[in-house]
């Protein structure tokens, strides 16, 4: 293994828990549409949905190009707009928690992005 192949492997590595966060966040949504009752949203959530694929898309650009993180920051900055619209509009207290855990793992996303690629404090 080579020197430069090595440091590839350690910047897939630091992005994991980015993954894994996503994976955490599309369960939540998953469980939120499931749970709503108004089915005029479902087209928000849609939305949701194919903006954290947006994510999700971006983080495998950032392995090759850094620049790529500001992409992934636009889509995660859309994304909890989108979540924002969401929560403010539900119409049940037991499914706050869901949307904490969305924002929750959107910003573990964003904070591991920033440290893999440097731009972390």
């Amino acid at each position: 293994m080579t020197h430069e192949h090595e440091h590839e492997t350690n910047h897939e590595d630091a992005l994991a828990p980015a993954y894994v966060a996503l994976d955490e966040a599309e369960v939540a949504l998953a469980d939120l549409e499931a749970r709503c009752c108004k089915p005029e949203r479902s087209p928000r959530m849609k939305a949701l949905a194919d903006t954290l694929a947006d994510v999700r898309s971006g983080l495998g650009r950032v392995d090759d190009d850094h620049d790529a993180a500001d992409q992934v920051y636009e889509s995660l900055g859309d994304a909890g707009s989108q979540i924002g619209w969401l929560q403010v509009g539900c119409c049940a207290e037991n499914r706050l928690p869901l949307y904490h855990t969305l924002l929750e793992n959107l910003t573990l996303t964003q904070r591991t992005v920033k440290k893999a690629t440097g731009g972390g404090h």
